[in-house]
Protein backbone atom coordinates (compact mmCIF):
# COMPACT_ATOMS: atom_id res chain seq x y z
CA UNK A 1 0.00 0.00 0.00
CA UNK A 2 1.75 3.15 -1.22
CA UNK A 3 1.75 6.64 0.32
CA UNK A 4 -0.82 8.04 -2.13
CA UNK A 5 -3.31 5.32 -1.30
CA UNK A 6 -2.76 5.87 2.44
CA UNK A 7 -3.39 9.59 2.02
CA UNK A 8 -6.52 8.95 -0.06
CA UNK A 9 -8.00 6.60 2.53
CA UNK A 10 -7.12 8.91 5.45
CA UNK A 11 -8.74 11.95 3.80
CA UNK A 12 -11.75 9.85 2.81
CA UNK A 13 -12.22 8.85 6.45
CA UNK A 14 -11.98 12.49 7.52
CA UNK A 15 -14.81 13.55 5.23
CA UNK A 16 -17.19 10.65 5.93
CA UNK A 17 -20.54 10.11 4.22
CA UNK A 18 -22.57 7.79 6.35
CA UNK A 19 -24.61 9.18 9.21
CA UNK A 20 -22.42 7.92 12.04
CA UNK A 21 -19.20 8.67 10.24
CA UNK A 22 -20.48 12.15 9.51
CA UNK A 23 -20.94 12.64 13.23
CA UNK A 24 -17.37 11.47 13.78
CA UNK A 25 -16.20 13.92 11.14
CA UNK A 26 -17.95 16.73 12.98
CA UNK A 27 -16.03 15.78 16.13
CA UNK A 28 -12.85 15.93 14.05
CA UNK A 29 -13.77 19.39 12.76
CA UNK A 30 -14.44 20.53 16.32
CA UNK A 31 -11.00 19.19 17.28
CA UNK A 32 -9.44 21.21 14.46
CA UNK A 33 -11.35 24.28 15.69
CA UNK A 34 -10.00 23.65 19.20
CA UNK A 35 -6.44 23.51 17.89
CA UNK A 36 -7.10 26.67 15.88
CA UNK A 37 -8.52 28.49 18.92
CA UNK A 38 -5.66 27.35 21.16
CA UNK A 39 -3.03 28.45 18.64
CA UNK A 40 -4.75 31.79 18.08
CA UNK A 41 -5.17 32.58 21.79
CA UNK A 42 -1.62 31.48 22.58
CA UNK A 43 -0.11 33.69 19.87
CA UNK A 44 -2.18 36.68 21.05
CA UNK A 45 -1.35 36.11 24.73
CA UNK A 46 2.38 35.75 24.08
CA UNK A 47 2.31 38.81 21.82
CA UNK A 48 0.64 40.85 24.58
CA UNK A 49 3.29 39.66 27.05
CA UNK A 50 6.00 40.64 24.52
CA UNK A 51 4.36 44.03 24.02
CA UNK A 52 4.22 44.87 27.71
CA UNK A 53 7.78 43.63 28.20
CA UNK A 54 8.94 45.91 25.37
CA UNK A 55 7.07 48.89 26.81
CA UNK A 56 8.56 48.32 30.27
CA UNK A 57 12.03 47.78 28.81
CA UNK A 58 11.85 50.94 26.70
CA UNK A 59 10.80 53.00 29.71
CA UNK A 60 13.49 51.52 31.95
CA UNK A 61 16.23 52.01 29.38
CA UNK A 62 14.88 55.46 28.56
CA UNK A 63 15.28 56.44 32.20
CA UNK A 64 18.43 54.48 33.01
CA UNK A 65 21.60 54.25 30.95
CA UNK A 66 22.61 50.98 29.29
CA UNK A 67 25.41 50.54 31.83
CA UNK A 68 27.43 52.26 34.56
CA UNK A 69 31.14 52.38 35.34
CA UNK A 70 31.95 52.85 39.04
CA UNK A 71 34.75 52.14 41.51
CA UNK A 72 35.08 49.35 44.03
CA UNK A 73 35.01 50.05 47.77
CA UNK A 74 34.41 53.76 47.41
CA UNK A 75 31.60 55.82 46.01
CA UNK A 76 33.62 58.77 44.77
CA UNK A 77 35.36 58.74 41.40
CA UNK A 78 38.00 61.40 40.77
CA UNK A 79 39.36 62.53 37.41
CA UNK A 80 36.07 61.55 35.85
CA UNK A 81 36.40 63.75 32.76
CA UNK A 82 39.55 61.92 31.66
CA UNK A 83 37.84 58.62 32.38
CA UNK A 84 34.81 59.69 30.37
CA UNK A 85 36.98 60.61 27.40
CA UNK A 86 38.72 57.24 27.56
CA UNK A 87 35.39 55.39 27.71
CA UNK A 88 34.22 57.32 24.64
CA UNK A 89 37.21 55.91 22.73
CA UNK A 90 35.65 52.46 22.92
CA UNK A 91 34.07 51.70 19.50
CA UNK A 92 30.83 50.33 20.99
CA UNK A 93 30.14 53.31 23.27
CA UNK A 94 28.09 56.15 21.76
CA UNK A 95 27.54 58.24 24.88
CA UNK A 96 28.99 58.75 28.37
CA UNK A 97 27.97 61.07 31.17
CA UNK A 98 28.97 61.44 34.87
CA UNK A 99 26.34 61.00 37.57
CA UNK A 100 25.74 61.07 41.32
CA UNK A 101 22.87 59.41 43.19
CA UNK A 102 21.84 59.69 46.80
CA UNK A 103 18.85 59.18 49.06
CA UNK A 104 17.22 62.27 50.46
CA UNK A 105 13.95 64.03 51.03
CA UNK A 106 11.80 66.68 49.43
CA UNK A 107 9.66 69.28 51.18
CA UNK A 108 6.97 71.49 49.73
CA UNK A 109 4.29 73.37 51.67
CA UNK A 110 4.94 71.35 54.84
CA UNK A 111 4.75 68.03 52.97
CA UNK A 112 7.76 65.75 53.04
CA UNK A 113 8.57 62.66 50.99
CA UNK A 114 11.62 60.46 50.50
CA UNK A 115 13.30 60.68 47.09
CA UNK A 116 16.25 59.37 45.14
CA UNK A 117 18.34 62.33 44.04
CA UNK A 118 20.11 62.09 40.69
CA UNK A 119 22.86 64.56 39.92
CA UNK A 120 23.44 64.73 36.15
CA UNK A 121 25.21 66.83 33.55
CA UNK A 122 22.34 68.43 31.57
CA UNK A 123 24.52 68.73 28.46
CA UNK A 124 25.75 65.12 28.42
CA UNK A 125 22.70 63.36 29.89
CA UNK A 126 20.75 63.34 26.58
CA UNK A 127 23.53 61.20 25.08
CA UNK A 128 22.87 58.34 27.54
CA UNK A 129 19.18 58.53 28.59
CA UNK A 130 15.87 59.91 27.32
CA UNK A 131 14.92 61.82 30.47
CA UNK A 132 14.86 65.06 28.49
CA UNK A 133 12.20 63.55 26.20
CA UNK A 134 10.06 62.52 29.19
CA UNK A 135 9.53 66.13 30.37
CA UNK A 136 5.80 66.72 29.90
CA UNK A 137 5.55 70.25 31.30
CA UNK A 138 8.17 72.89 31.86
CA UNK A 139 11.71 72.55 30.56
CA UNK A 140 14.74 70.30 30.88
CA UNK A 141 16.68 72.98 32.71
CA UNK A 142 18.85 72.45 35.80
CA UNK A 143 20.73 75.74 36.04
CA UNK A 144 19.38 78.93 37.65
CA UNK A 145 15.60 79.03 37.25
CA UNK A 146 13.21 81.78 38.34
CA UNK A 147 10.36 80.53 40.50
CA UNK A 148 6.74 81.66 40.43
CA UNK A 149 7.65 83.94 43.36
CA UNK A 150 10.29 85.73 41.26
CA UNK A 151 13.31 84.21 42.96
CA UNK A 152 16.14 82.33 41.19
CA UNK A 153 17.30 78.92 42.43
CA UNK A 154 18.91 75.91 40.77
CA UNK A 155 16.43 73.93 38.68
CA UNK A 156 15.06 70.49 39.59
CA UNK A 157 13.01 67.94 37.64
CA UNK A 158 10.40 65.95 39.53
CA UNK A 159 8.22 63.05 38.39
CA UNK A 160 4.52 63.32 37.68
CA UNK A 161 3.69 61.02 40.59
CA UNK A 162 5.60 63.23 42.99
CA UNK A 163 4.15 66.40 41.48
CA UNK A 164 0.60 65.09 41.87
CA UNK A 165 1.21 63.83 45.39
CA UNK A 166 2.67 67.13 46.59
CA UNK A 167 0.62 69.42 44.32
CA UNK A 168 3.83 70.95 42.98
CA UNK A 169 4.18 72.22 39.43
CA UNK A 170 6.81 74.05 37.42
CA UNK A 171 7.83 77.28 39.12
CA UNK A 172 7.26 75.88 42.63
CA UNK A 173 10.01 76.32 45.22
CA UNK A 174 10.91 73.04 46.91
CA UNK A 175 13.56 72.09 49.47
CA UNK A 176 15.82 69.06 49.02
CA UNK A 177 17.81 67.62 51.89
CA UNK A 178 20.16 64.69 52.26
CA UNK A 179 22.91 63.32 54.49
CA UNK A 180 26.25 64.03 52.78
CA UNK A 181 29.20 61.65 52.59
CA UNK A 182 31.60 61.56 55.50
CA UNK A 183 34.79 63.10 54.11
CA UNK A 184 36.46 63.37 57.52
CA UNK A 185 36.73 67.14 57.26
CA UNK A 186 33.29 68.64 57.75
CA UNK A 187 30.82 67.71 60.45
CA UNK A 188 28.33 65.15 59.17
CA UNK A 189 25.04 67.08 59.29
CA UNK A 190 22.11 67.03 56.89
CA UNK A 191 22.38 69.52 54.04
CA UNK A 192 19.44 71.42 52.66
CA UNK A 193 19.03 73.52 49.54
CA UNK A 194 16.18 75.31 47.85
CA UNK A 195 15.36 74.55 44.20
CA UNK A 196 12.87 75.71 41.59
CA UNK A 197 10.84 73.04 39.79
CA UNK A 198 11.89 73.55 36.19
CA UNK A 199 9.89 70.67 34.73
CA UNK A 200 7.77 67.61 35.44
CA UNK A 201 8.67 64.35 33.70
CA UNK A 202 6.63 61.21 33.12
CA UNK A 203 8.39 57.96 32.24
CA UNK A 204 5.34 55.71 32.56
CA UNK A 205 7.02 53.77 35.39
CA UNK A 206 5.16 54.61 38.59
CA UNK A 207 8.14 53.93 40.84
CA UNK A 208 10.37 56.31 38.90
CA UNK A 209 7.77 59.07 38.56
CA UNK A 210 7.11 58.96 42.28
CA UNK A 211 10.65 58.75 43.66
CA UNK A 212 13.17 60.24 41.22
CA UNK A 213 14.31 63.86 41.13
CA UNK A 214 17.05 65.30 38.92
CA UNK A 215 19.38 68.17 39.78
CA UNK A 216 22.62 69.40 38.20
CA UNK A 217 25.89 67.63 38.89
CA UNK A 218 27.30 70.69 40.68
CA UNK A 219 24.27 70.96 42.96
CA UNK A 220 24.57 67.27 43.83
CA UNK A 221 28.29 67.69 44.64
CA UNK A 222 27.53 70.56 47.01
CA UNK A 223 24.74 68.71 48.77
CA UNK A 224 26.73 65.49 49.18
CA UNK A 225 30.18 66.92 49.97
CA UNK A 226 31.70 65.33 46.87
CA UNK A 227 34.62 66.46 44.73
CA UNK A 228 34.30 63.67 42.20
CA UNK A 229 31.28 61.71 40.99
CA UNK A 230 29.73 58.31 41.69
CA UNK A 231 30.39 56.94 38.22
CA UNK A 232 29.96 57.26 34.46
CA UNK A 233 26.78 56.27 32.66
CA UNK A 234 27.25 54.88 29.16
CA UNK A 235 25.05 54.15 26.16
CA UNK A 236 26.12 51.28 23.92
CA UNK A 237 25.55 50.49 20.27
CA UNK A 238 23.41 47.45 21.12
CA UNK A 239 20.88 47.53 23.95
CA UNK A 240 20.59 43.74 24.13
CA UNK A 241 24.35 43.20 24.29
CA UNK A 242 24.92 45.91 26.88
CA UNK A 243 26.22 43.40 29.44
CA UNK A 244 28.89 42.07 27.09
CA UNK A 245 29.85 45.53 25.88
CA UNK A 246 30.07 46.78 29.47
CA UNK A 247 32.48 43.95 30.31
CA UNK A 248 34.51 44.83 27.21
CA UNK A 249 34.65 48.43 28.40
CA UNK A 250 35.84 47.20 31.79
CA UNK A 251 38.67 45.26 30.13
CA UNK A 252 39.42 48.32 27.99
CA UNK A 253 39.85 50.37 31.19
CA UNK A 254 42.14 47.78 32.72
CA UNK A 255 39.68 46.17 35.15
CA UNK A 256 40.20 46.88 38.86
CA UNK A 257 39.50 49.31 40.55
CA UNK A 258 36.56 49.79 38.19
CA UNK A 259 33.37 47.73 38.00
CA UNK A 260 30.38 47.80 35.65
CA UNK A 261 26.65 47.32 36.09
CA UNK A 262 24.29 46.94 33.11
CA UNK A 263 20.55 47.67 32.92
CA UNK A 264 19.56 44.00 32.78
CA UNK A 265 21.40 43.21 36.01
CA UNK A 266 19.81 46.23 37.71
CA UNK A 267 16.33 44.92 36.84
CA UNK A 268 17.08 41.20 36.88
CA UNK A 269 14.16 40.15 39.10
CA UNK A 270 11.63 42.09 37.00
CA UNK A 271 12.66 40.50 33.69
CA UNK A 272 12.97 37.04 35.23
CA UNK A 273 9.39 37.40 36.45
CA UNK A 274 8.30 38.39 32.93
CA UNK A 275 9.99 35.30 31.46
CA UNK A 276 8.27 33.10 34.05
CA UNK A 277 4.96 34.75 33.21
CA UNK A 278 5.40 33.94 29.52
CA UNK A 279 6.21 30.32 30.36
CA UNK A 280 3.08 30.01 32.52
CA UNK A 281 0.97 31.55 29.75
CA UNK A 282 2.38 29.06 27.25
CA UNK A 283 1.71 26.06 29.50
CA UNK A 284 -1.79 27.06 30.63
CA UNK A 285 -3.17 28.05 27.22
CA UNK A 286 -1.58 24.97 25.63
CA UNK A 287 -4.12 22.99 27.66
CA UNK A 288 -6.74 24.16 25.14
CA UNK A 289 -4.86 22.23 22.48
CA UNK A 290 -4.51 19.25 24.84
CA UNK A 291 -8.31 19.19 25.19
CA UNK A 292 -8.56 19.28 21.40
CA UNK A 293 -6.12 16.36 21.30
CA UNK A 294 -8.46 14.30 23.52
CA UNK A 295 -11.21 15.05 21.01
CA UNK A 296 -8.95 13.73 18.28
CA UNK A 297 -8.39 10.53 20.26
CA UNK A 298 -12.13 10.11 20.76
CA UNK A 299 -12.97 10.72 17.11
CA UNK A 300 -10.29 8.30 15.90
CA UNK A 301 -11.44 5.55 18.29
CA UNK A 302 -15.03 6.00 17.10
CA UNK A 303 -13.84 5.96 13.51
CA UNK A 304 -11.88 2.75 14.09
CA UNK A 305 -14.95 1.07 15.62
CA UNK A 306 -17.03 2.08 12.61
CA UNK A 307 -14.35 1.12 10.10
CA UNK A 308 -13.37 -2.28 11.50
CA UNK A 309 -14.70 -4.09 8.44
CA UNK A 310 -12.89 -1.78 5.99
CA UNK A 311 -9.68 -2.10 8.03
CA UNK A 312 -9.99 -5.88 7.94
CA UNK A 313 -10.54 -5.81 4.16
CA UNK A 314 -7.50 -3.55 3.66
CA UNK A 315 -5.31 -5.82 5.76
CA UNK A 316 -6.59 -8.96 3.99
CA UNK A 317 -5.66 -7.30 0.69
CA UNK A 318 -2.08 -6.85 1.84
CA UNK A 319 -2.07 -3.63 3.82
CA UNK A 320 0.50 -3.86 6.60
CA UNK A 321 -0.01 -2.84 10.21
CA UNK A 322 2.35 0.09 9.57
CA UNK A 323 0.20 1.29 6.67
CA UNK A 324 -2.94 1.16 8.83
CA UNK A 325 -1.14 3.13 11.58
CA UNK A 326 -0.03 5.75 9.07
CA UNK A 327 -3.60 6.16 7.79
CA UNK A 328 -4.93 7.09 11.22
CA UNK A 329 -1.87 9.08 12.20
CA UNK A 330 -2.35 11.12 9.05
CA UNK A 331 -5.81 12.06 10.33
CA UNK A 332 -4.30 13.69 13.41
CA UNK A 333 -1.54 15.32 11.38
CA UNK A 334 -4.09 16.88 9.01
CA UNK A 335 -6.20 18.15 11.93
CA UNK A 336 -3.13 19.63 13.61
CA UNK A 337 -1.85 21.18 10.39
CA UNK A 338 -5.14 22.83 9.45
CA UNK A 339 -5.95 24.00 12.98
CA UNK A 340 -2.48 25.32 13.81
CA UNK A 341 -2.01 26.97 10.41
CA UNK A 342 -5.29 28.86 10.57
CA UNK A 343 -4.88 29.75 14.28
CA UNK A 344 -1.28 30.94 14.00
CA UNK A 345 -2.08 32.92 10.85
CA UNK A 346 -5.04 34.67 12.50
CA UNK A 347 -3.02 35.41 15.66
CA UNK A 348 -0.08 36.83 13.70
CA UNK A 349 -2.46 38.86 11.50
CA UNK A 350 -4.18 40.37 14.56
CA UNK A 351 -0.79 41.22 16.05
CA UNK A 352 0.31 42.94 12.83
CA UNK A 353 -2.95 44.90 12.54
CA UNK A 354 -2.71 46.09 16.16
CA UNK A 355 0.95 47.04 15.74
CA UNK A 356 0.21 48.90 12.54
CA UNK A 357 -3.06 50.68 13.33
CA UNK A 358 -3.44 50.49 17.16
CA UNK A 359 -7.16 49.65 17.00
CA UNK A 360 -7.61 48.08 20.46
CA UNK A 361 -7.56 50.64 23.31
CA UNK A 362 -6.95 49.97 27.00
CA UNK A 363 -7.67 52.29 29.97
CA UNK A 364 -4.84 54.80 30.15
CA UNK A 365 -5.63 55.61 33.77
CA UNK A 366 -4.98 51.99 34.81
CA UNK A 367 -1.99 51.26 32.57
CA UNK A 368 0.95 53.39 31.49
CA UNK A 369 -0.20 53.16 27.84
CA UNK A 370 -3.59 53.62 26.20
CA UNK A 371 -3.27 51.08 23.35
CA UNK A 372 -2.92 47.31 23.69
CA UNK A 373 0.72 46.47 22.88
CA UNK A 374 1.13 43.44 20.62
CA UNK A 375 4.57 42.32 19.48
CA UNK A 376 4.51 39.09 17.46
CA UNK A 377 7.75 37.13 17.81
CA UNK A 378 8.68 34.72 14.98
CA UNK A 379 10.13 32.39 17.62
CA UNK A 380 6.79 32.31 19.46
CA UNK A 381 4.92 31.64 16.22
CA UNK A 382 7.25 28.75 15.36
CA UNK A 383 7.07 27.32 18.91
CA UNK A 384 3.25 27.40 18.96
CA UNK A 385 3.03 25.90 15.47
CA UNK A 386 5.38 23.04 16.34
CA UNK A 387 3.72 22.44 19.73
CA UNK A 388 0.23 22.22 18.19
CA UNK A 389 1.33 19.75 15.53
CA UNK A 390 3.30 17.61 17.99
CA UNK A 391 0.31 17.44 20.39
CA UNK A 392 -2.02 16.40 17.57
CA UNK A 393 0.44 13.82 16.25
CA UNK A 394 0.93 12.38 19.74
CA UNK A 395 -2.86 12.06 20.13
CA UNK A 396 -2.96 9.62 17.19
CA UNK A 397 -0.44 7.13 18.59
CA UNK A 398 -2.80 5.09 20.78
CA UNK A 399 -5.77 4.91 18.33
CA UNK A 400 -3.44 4.09 15.43
CA UNK A 401 -1.88 1.22 17.39
CA UNK A 402 -5.32 -0.09 18.24
CA UNK A 403 -6.32 -0.02 14.59
CA UNK A 404 -3.13 -1.80 13.51
CA UNK A 405 -3.67 -4.54 16.12
CA UNK A 406 -7.05 -5.61 14.68
CA UNK A 407 -7.13 -9.08 13.20
CA UNK A 408 -8.53 -9.08 9.63
CA UNK A 409 -10.67 -12.23 10.01
CA UNK A 410 -12.29 -11.10 13.26
CA UNK A 411 -12.86 -7.56 11.96
CA UNK A 412 -14.79 -8.87 8.94
CA UNK A 413 -16.67 -11.59 10.84
CA UNK A 414 -18.05 -9.37 13.62
CA UNK A 415 -19.11 -6.45 11.45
Amino acid sequence: MNGKMESFVALRYLRGKRKTIGFVSWITYISAAGVCLGSFVLIVALSIANGFEKEVRDRIVGTLAHAKVCRFHTRELYGYEELRQKIMEHPQVIGASPFITGKGGIEYQNRQEGVLIHGIDPELEPTVTDVHKAVKSGFFKLDSTVSSRGRAFPGVLIGKGMADQMSAREGAEIVLYCLPLDNGVEELTPKMARFTVAGVFETGMYEYDLNYVYISLESAKNMMNMIGVEGIQIRTTDLFRADRIANNVLEFLGGYPYRVLDWQTQNKSLFQWMKLERLIIFIVISLIMVVAAFNIISSLIMMILEKRREIGILMSMGATSGAVMRIFRLNGVVVGFLGSTVGVTLGAALGYIQQRWQLIPIPGDLYFINKLPLVVSPIDVLAVYIAANVICWAATIYPAKQAASLLPAESIRYD
